[in-house]
């Protein structure tokens, strides 16, 4: 073998080991730099929950926020994917059981997250069958408290309408309550047909106001229906601030 054969092996064996170098170079900083977008949005999300949960909630909800790289959204401060759930969410005389939104055009004041506004978020809260269970039992005065002791139990009877299945002690029967939005934030549980149940028992439930004062975010009730798990209601709200 020749001299320059022998060298044009050696050289080609060297860049062979610089290009084989730079590859694992890049590979590292790709890693390095998905490992810093992942760990920020860990870190935002964790920041802008505990500062939602200051804006009426009990409660530490999920926030997840879509989109990547995420690095370039909270360069410009602007996120346009958000979705937010919470659990068990005190509303007035109801809990809410669960609620689920979609944030767009969310923006926050500073790289800390102290505050911000989100443009727009909609979604649905559910009021399960127990959950409704448990505040119709303190809604209908003395009734309430036998109710309390044996149990209501409500299921789906139809488009907008629950199934009331009740155990008295004197008496067993069942009565169908249509639920439906009266304006804003307050919903009508109205007495639509009865069986075996005496009517003094249906006086006081035959027609009942439930007002929820305020949900977290600002969110308004659009609709309401009834379906299997619950009575659920759209739910929307513009221009929510958050944070302090």
């Amino acid at each position: 073998m020749t001299q320059m054969a022998t060298r044009r092996m050696r050289a080609g064996s060297s860049g062979s080991g610089r290009g084989t170098r730079w590859l694992v170079a890049v590979v590292l900083v790709v890693a390095l730099l998905l490992a810093l977008d992942f760990g920020a949005r860990a870190v935002a999300q964790n920041v802008m929950a505990n500062k939602i949960e200051q804006q009426g909630l009990h409660t530490k909800p999920s926030v997840s926020i879509k989109g990547f790289p995420f690095l370039t959204q909270l360069a410009s401060r602007s996120f346009s994917d958000v979705t937010i759930s919470a659990a068990d969410v005190a509303a007035g005389p109801v809990t809410i059981t669960t609620i689920n939104a979609a944030a767009t055009g969310v923006r926050v004041n500073s790289y800390a997250f102290s505050s911000g506004t989100i443009g727009n978020v909609s979604g649905t809260a559910l009021i399960s069958f127990g959950s409704l269970a448990s505040t119709l039992s303190t809604q209908f005065g003395p009734l309430g408290s036998i109710l309390k002791g044996t149990g209501l139990n409500l299921t789906y009877a139809g488009p907008g309408e629950v199934r009331a299945t009740l155990n008295l002690l004197v008496t067993n029967g069942s009565a169908v309550w249509r639920v439906t939005r009266v304006g804003g934030n307050t919903l009508n549980v109205h007495l639509v047909s009865s069986k075996g149940l005496p009517s003094s028992l249906l006086g006081s439930i035959q027609n009942l106001n439930l007002q929820i004062p305020s949900l977290p975010l600002g969110l308004t009730i659009d609709s309401v229906s009834v379906t299997p798990s619950g009575v659920v209601g759209q739910v929307n709200g513009h221009d929510v601030p958050f944070g302090s």
